[in-house]
């Protein structure tokens, strides 16, 4: 199959919030929750407990686009790779020995040894109109590039930010670009920045935020992530704090800017997911908690979820490393609903099952919630550090989350039971060692795009681009 752009961009993750799943599924007796017999079910059977997956893809059709055996193939074609993108610079400072850098805790594997290139950290779409679907990227060489699917995935632009960009993204035709620079008010520091650019103007100035005319800086450290919702921007970083801007169409001279409203304290790391679901916004942490603000109390911090925060259903699946653990009395001692470690991101799933909450963590684990209550609704083991989460779909419409982890492995799983599969069915993955296509390293960001691609970005320095071809047999 050939690649298809247009139409618009599926959802996303990894610290910001995702679209709508496919509202495809529903469930099959049993209680509305739990048991595997419900929407969402715990899962013990995460891709590091050894359980065969329920599909096997074929290395060739997935890393060639072809397979030799066509038919007679014992292996499934649903998934191509269509390109590698090879983003980022040289880094030089990075060793054979290095490993990822997610509060230094991504991985121990010496992946990157041979290219040592500096780390690819998001990706976003952009929908064109005068030309194609178009692919933004963020690297920690200090650059953002943007690339033309129309074109061989040519490179159309590279633009030096001057350090780090940790997160990208494309919103209301503006491209927000959260990176890691210096100010004049205070020389010699490192400060987060956010500028945006008109994209119907490019040729205009970007936006930039600041806090203030003497602190002219959206944090007092690096932007992590963003969201935005109407004329309102949320951002996160890792000074801890939430920022709220407000779109202003007389400020900057009268060419619009943003105006900081609010300051959300109470995290006690690196911001890395933001979502508003409802009246309710979503924040998680490196500090292993998520936190909910409601608008209706002007952004008063309503709920905290910590690993100690009572309730069954966060409990570890049965068999997983981390209830082994528990039950010989070794380390992790959580009895809560809430992660145990560092919390990596939100997505927001609804269907017409419900509106749920997704949340993943260097734990291993991904959680579903009740957007309307918090309530945690289960809990599934992948047995390692999960990154990343994005929505997607199959050919035939069947909810997908898809799930980069600190080794590289995307793995693939069913949302909702259907009538061959349980809810959160461990469906394959994609492993650079066996498919010869993925990363070689942590997957730092996952988005969805039309007609059934999805995007990756990792540690390697590279960008992939995939495209699910097939029907899962869901």
């Amino acid at each position: 199959m050939s690649y298809r752009g247009g139409g618009r961009s599926g959802g996303r993750g990894r610290g910001r919030s995702g679209g709508r799943g496919a509202p495809r599924g529903g469930g099959r007796g049993g209680p509305p929750y739990g048991g595997g017999g419900g929407r969402f079910g715990a899962d013990s059977e995460g891709p590091a407990h050894g359980p065969k997956p329920h599909l096997q893809l074929c290395r060739d059709f997935t890393s060639k686009g072809s397979c030799s055996r066509g038919a007679s193939c014992h292996f499934k074609h649903v998934i191509q790779m269509h390109k590698t993108l090879v983003n980022s610079d040289p880094d030089d400072s990075r060793s054979a020995s290095s490993t990822g850098n997610y509060d230094n805790r991504y991985g121990s594997q010496s992946y990157n040894s041979q290219k040592k290139l500096h780390p690819t950290s998001d990706v976003a779409l952009w929908n064109d109109p005068s030309s194609s679907l178009k692919i933004f990227t963020a690297s920690h060489d200090g650059h953002w590039r943007l690339y033309n699917t129309a074109n061989g995935f040519n490179k159309e632009v590279q633009h030096n930010m001057g350090g780090k960009v940790n997160t990208i993204m494309v919103e209301s035709n503006f491209l927000f670009c959260g990176f890691e620079g210096t100010s004049v008010k205070v020389p010699g520091v490192t400060v987060g920045m956010i500028f945006a650019w008109n994209l119907g103007t490019p040729g205009d100035p970007p936006i930039e935020l600041h806090m203030h005319e003497t602190a002219p800086y959206a944090h007092a450290s690096g932007v992590t992530c963003f969201i935005t919702k109407g004329d309102m921007c949320v951002s996160g970083g890792h000074d801890s704090a939430i920022r709220m801007w407000k779109y202003d169409a007389a400020g900057n001279s009268g060419k619009g800017g943003f105006k900081l409203v609010k300051t959300l304290f109470g995290h006690a790391g690196e911001i890395t997911g933001l979502l508003i679901v409802g009246t309710m916004l979503w924040s998680c942490s490196t500090d292993m908690t998520i936190r909910l603000w409601d608008s209706a109390a002007d952004w008063e911090c309503k709920y905290l979820i910590t690993q100690n925060t009572p309730g069954d259903a966060g409990a570890p699946p049965v068999g997983s490393p981390q209830a082994q653990q528990q039950q010989n009395g070794q380390q992790n001692t959580a009895t809560g609903i809430g992660h145990t470690d560092a919390i990596t991101g939100l997505l927001h799933f609804e269907s017409a099952q419900g509106n749920f909450v997704l949340s993943s963590s260097l734990d291993g684990s991904v959680k579903v919630w009740d957007s309307t209550n918090g309530n945690c609704l289960s809990t599934t083991d992948y047995g390692v550090g999960v990154i990343s989460m994005a929505l997607t779909a199959d050919t035939a419409n069947n909810a997908l989350l898809i799930a980069g982890t600190v080794y590289g492995k995307i793995v693939f799983r069913s949302l909702l039971q259907t009538a061959n599969t349980p809810p959160m069915c461990y469906l394959c993955h994609i492993e650079y060692r066996n498919t010869q296509c993925g990363h070689e390293g942590p997957v730092k960001s996952v988005v969805a795009g039309p007609s059934n691609t999805f995007y990756t970005a990792g540690d390697d320095g590279n960008v992939v681009v995939f495209q699910i071809t097939g029907d899962f047999g869901l």
